[in-house]
C-alpha cells in the first residue's frame, strides 16, 4: 500500500512539473510566434513645427528595426502622407532611405492654407501588424498677411480631467494599494498640482499627493470594502471632484523596486487574504518581456500566502519599456505592469556650442563611433515655433511599446533633468497596459499581406 501511495504522488509530481514546463512552453512559443518578423520603427525630426506659409519645412528621419536595434539599413521606401485638419490627403511622397536614415520637405504654397496639418510617415511592411509604429507630426501653418495669437503655455484649467491608474487594474480591499494620478487638460497638456487629497464619506482626509509639470502623481490607500472614496481638489485655478472607483473584494497587483541598485530588480506579487483563499496552490508565472527577449520564472501561493517576492538580475532585461505580466496555467493574463529600464545607454555622441560670435555658432562635437548621423536644429533660444521637445529615443525606447504615445518626451531623456528617473516611473504607473496586448500574443499572430518594398518599378 505504501508503495502505491508513494507512486500516486510521483505521477502527481511529475504531472505538475509536466503541466508547467508546457505551459511555459507555451509563452515561450507565443512570443517567438508574435515576434518572429522584424518591425520597423520611425523617428523623423523637423527643423520647427511652426511655419509661415512661404518658408521651407525640412526634415530628417531615422528608422529602426526593433528586432536587433540597430539602424533598418534593409529599409529604403518611406511613404509620407500629408493630411490637412479635416484629414483630407493634401499631397504624397515616396521617400528613399539609405542605411536606415532619410531626409527631405517641402516648399509650402497656395495648397497650405493657415491651419493645422499632419505629416504621417510609413513603411508598406508596417500594414502587416496590429500595432502602430508609424511616426506622425502635427505642424501649424502661420498666414503672414493675418493676425496670428500663440497659444499660451497655461492649460486649460477648466477643462481639466483627471484618470486613476490603480496598480493592479482595481483598488482591493484591506491591503495597501498605490492608485496613478494623471491630471490633464482638452489639449492633453499636463496639469501640476500641488495639493490633492483623498476622503473618505465622513470627509476624514486619507491621503494626500501632487502632481509634476507631466501631470503625473500617485496616491496610497487600505481601503475598507463597506466606504467610499472621493478625490478633491481646490486651488485659486480649479475645483475638482472625483469618486474613486469601486473597492474590489480581492485581486492581484504587480509592485516592483527599480532603485535597489544597478544589478536588481524586485517585482512583488501581492493580494489580500479572500484573494489567498481564492489563489492558494495555484501555478503562475511572471513574465518580462520586451518583444521577445523574456525572463519567466514560476510562482506559487501556498496557503494563506499573500505575496512572492522574485528577483531578476536586470542585465536581462531590454532597454526601454518591458511588460511585466501574471500568467495562470491556462495562459491567461491576470495583470499587467510597465517598466522602464535606462540599462547601459549613454551617449555615445555629444554636441555642444564651443563660441557664438554674431551669428555664428561654433558646435564641437565628440563620439564613440566610427559612422554617426547627425541632424541639428539651431533656433533662438526664446524661439515660439518650436515648442514640441522629442526626443529620438522617446520614440525607439519609450514611444515604441506604449499605447498612447508620449508626444513630449524630451525630459525623460535630458541629462540636466536630476528627477528624470522618478518622473518615468510614475509615467509606467499611469498607463493602462502596452500596445502589445497579451490576447494577440497568445492567439493573433501577424499575417504576412503586405510585402516588403524595396525600390520602384517603372513600367
Amino acid at each position: 500500500m505504501r508503495a502505491a501511495f508513494i507512486i500516486i504522488c510521483s505521477l502527481l509530481f511529475f504531472q505538475s512539473n509536466s503541466q508547467n514546463s508546457n505551459s511555459q512552453n507555451a509563452i515561450e512559443n507565443s512570443l517567438e510566434n508574435y515576434f518572429q518578423y522584424d518591425r520597423e520603427i520611425i523617428h523623423v525630426q523637423f527643423n520647427k513645427n511652426k511655419y509661415v506659409n512661404t518658408e521651407d519645412i525640412a526634415f530628417k528621419g531615422y528608422i529602426r528595426s526593433k528586432n536587433n536595434t540597430l539602424l533598418a539599413e534593409n529599409t529604403t521606401n518611406i511613404q509620407l502622407v500629408i493630411y490637412d485638419s479635416q484629414r483630407q490627403i493634401i499631397q504624397k511622397q515616396l521617400l528613399f532611405a539609405s542605411k536606415g536614415t532619410f531626409a527631405g520637405g517641402i516648399h509650402l504654397n497656395d495648397k497650405f492654407k493657415a491651419g493645422k496639418y499632419y505629416f504621417h510617415f510609413f513603411t508598406n511592411w508596417m500594414h502587416n501588424f496590429i500595432e502602430d509604429d508609424s511616426f506622425l507630426q502635427t505642424i501649424e501653418i502661420i498666414d503672414k498677411k493675418e493676425t496670428y495669437n500663440f497659444d499660451s503655455d497655461e492649460p486649460n484649467w477648466k477643462t481639466a480631467e483627471i484618470t486613476l491608474f490603480p496598480e493592479g487594474g482595481s483598488i482591493i480591499n484591506d491591503m495597501d494599494n498605490t492608485v496613478g494620478v494623471k491630471i490633464t487638460d482638452c489639449n492633453q497638456r499636463g496639469i501640476q498640482i500641488n495639493d490633492g487629497v483623498i476622503v473618505d464619506s465622513k470627509s476624514n482626509e486619507i491621503s494626500h499627493f501632487h502632481t509634476n509639470h507631466s501631470g503625473n502623481g500617485v496616491f496610497y490607500i487600505n481601503p475598507d470594502v463597506n466606504e467610499t472614496y472621493t478625490l478633491k481638489i481646490k486651488s485659486d485655478k480649479v475645483t475638482i471632484s472625483k469618486p474613486l472607483p469601486s473597492t474590489q473584494e480581492a485581486g492581484i497587483v504587480i509592485s516592483y523596486n527599480n532603485n535597489l541598485n544597478q544589478q536588481n530588480l524586485v517585482v512583488n506579487i501581492r493580494m489580500n487574504e479572500k484573494g489567498a483563499e481564492s489563489h492558494a496552490n495555484k501555478k503562475f508565472n511572471l513574465l518580462i518581456h520586451q518583444n521577445k527577449n523574456a525572463v519567466l520564472k514560476e510562482i506559487t501561493f501556498n496557503d494563506k500566502q499573500t505575496e512572492q517576492i522574485v528577483y531578476f538580475d536586470k542585465k536581462y532585461l531590454s532597454n526601454g519599456v518591458n511588460s511585466i505580466r501574471l500568467i495562470d496555467e491556462n495562459l491567461n493574463e491576470i495583470t499587467e505592469r510597465l517598466l522602464y529600464h535606462y540599462g547601459t545607454m549613454k551617449p555615445v555622441t555629444t554636441l555642444e556650442a564651443r563660441a557664438i560670435a554674431n551669428d555664428s555658432v561654433a558646435l564641437y562635437g565628440k563620439t564613440e563611433v566610427n559612422q554617426a548621423n547627425l541632424s541639428v536644429s539651431i533656433l533662438p533660444a526664446d524661439n515660439t515655433c518650436a515648442d514640441q521637445k522629442r526626443a529620438v529615443m522617446g520614440t525607439f525606447y519609450l514611444n515604441a511599446y506604449l499605447e498612447t504615445p508620449e508626444i513630449n518626451n524630451y525630459s525623460y531623456y535630458d541629462p540636466e533633468n536630476k528627477t528624470r528617473k522618478e518622473e518615468i516611473e510614475l509615467l509606467m504607473l499611469n498607463q493602462n497596459r502596452s500596445k502589445y496586448l497579451w490576447d494577440n500574443i497568445k492567439s493573433n499572430p501577424p499575417k504576412m499581406n503586405y510585402t516588403f518594398d524595396k525600390g520602384v518599378t517603372i513600367s
